[in-house]
This record gives C-alpha cells, structure tokens and sequence, in this order.
C-alpha cells in the first residue's frame, strides 16, 4: 500500500522525558522532599506544572490545557512511577480534531528540571535517561490496520491478521532505540446511528523510545545533554525515512 508517513499528518504528538533513579524515590519514604521538588516545578514552570495530587502512595503534577475550541482537558506532566519520574509535554493533541501546544524549550525544562532532582536526591544514581516520542499518523479513511499489514511479507498473515502491534529495536550509535507501530481508530465521522453505515478514520499509533545503553553507575550532565541531542535528531526526520523505507 502506498502510504506515506509525513509530518503534516501527524494528529497527536506528546513527548515524555522518563528518569530511571537507584535506589527508587518513594512516596511513602521521601513525601516531604518530593512536595517540594513539585512546589518548585510549580513555580518555575507553571506553563507545565500546574497542580500538584498527593496520596498515600503517589505524587503527581498536572496542568488543564485550555484549547482553542474552549475545551478544557487535564493531563498529567510529572508522574512519579516505580522506576522514577516521568515528565510529560504535549505537543499536539486530538480532541475533535488536531490542537497545537506546542511548549517551546523541552529539552532546556527537562534538564534544569533533572539538575534540581539531582540536587535535591544527590545519593541515588540516575543509569538510564530516556526520551519517547508518542505519535498518531493519520490515514484519513483509508483502514490504518491494512497500512501497518502492506510491510509484511506473507500473503496469509496479511489475510488472516484482524490486529496488530509491531515493536523494532533499531538501535543507533550507542542508543536504544524501540519503535512500536499499531492501528487504531481516530473518530466515527456524524452521530453514531447502528441501523446505518459508519465512517470512520483512521490512524496509526507510532511510539519511538531512546535511551542510553548504560545501565550502571551515573549519567553525567553531558551524557544527559548527548541523549537529548540525539533524540532531538532522530526524530522526526530519520524516523519519517525509516518509516517510508528509506535509506
């Protein structure tokens, strides 16, 4: 099938910047230390940071997004995970149809926003710093399961596959890189009635994570810089040539 993966179709773009922490931080252990840490991402970056939940075993930071139909929608920008922080930036979002936030100066956010991580937890290491790029290719209405099927090589599987989800390690230099690609639906096109025809469009989910092959000992502030340059990189344009089968 003759389908071209282009900038111009991308319907969604969120970035998260993952931080891989030894031992990891607790909430239940390390509650004081990380209200602060989220009070000071609050007040450096309130265009990100917004509102800060506690529970007894979480902490996140959120911000409501106001988009340009008046819709207003929450999303999580810092998550503390079992491994270690999680900061997220969306870039584009789908919600009727393609929104633009895009929040200038990501990398410069997320390295000043690891320095104070580091300052504020300097004995635990940080092995692993890794970039993913989550994205929605749209299809329009041509069946997105028939485009991700078209690069596969047998007759049968193309016949019989009624999903599927593809995962590429495709690593680069001294970089891990891991692509996923699957079908989904973007919306049901005029009010939904079962006794008639649906249209539907379509798009393709593609997920790109980059990280360091390093997995022990502590990422100095240049490593860091080297991931982030190379991410920076990668995506979109080698990504969008590896996608097309190009060189």
């Amino acid at each position: 099938m003759n389908y071209q993966f282009d900038l111009d179709k991308i319907s969604q773009h969120i970035v998260k910047y993952g931080v891989d922490m030894r031992p990891a931080v607790q909430p239940e252990q390390d509650r004081a230390k990380l209200q602060d840490y989220g009070n000071w991402l609050v007040s450096q970056f309130p265009e990100v940071f917004e509102t800060m939940l506690v529970g007894p075993r979480e902490l996140r930071v959120q911000r409501t997004f106001i988009l340009p139909n008046t819709k207003r929608i929450e999303l999580p920008t810092f998550v503390l995970t079992h491994r270690g922080p999680v900061f997220t930036f969306p870039e584009r979002l789908y919600i009727d149809r393609p929104h633009e936030l895009a929040i200038p100066e990501k990398d410069k956010i997320f390295r000043k926003a690891l320095e104070e991580l580091r300052a504020r937890f300097p004995e635990r290491a940080i092995p692993r710093v890794g970039v993913v790029h989550e994205f929605v290719f749209d299809t329009e209405f041509t069946d997105s399961l028939e485009v991700v099927l078209s690069s596969l090589k047998y007759d049968v599987w193309r016949e019989k596959v009624k999903n599927l989800r593809i995962l590429l390690e495709a690593p680069a230099e001294d970089k891990n890189v891991n692509i996923e690609l699957r079908p989904t639906h973007l919306q049901r096109m005029g009010p939904y009635d079962p006794a008639a025809p649906q249209e539907m469009k379509f798009g393709i989910i593609v997920n790109v994570d980059i990280n360091n092959r390093q997995v022990t000992g502590d990422l100095t502030k240049s490593e860091v810089t080297d991931i982030l340059a190379f991410a920076s990189d990668y995506v979109p344009d080698e990504l969008i040539k590896f996608l097309n089968n190009e060189e």
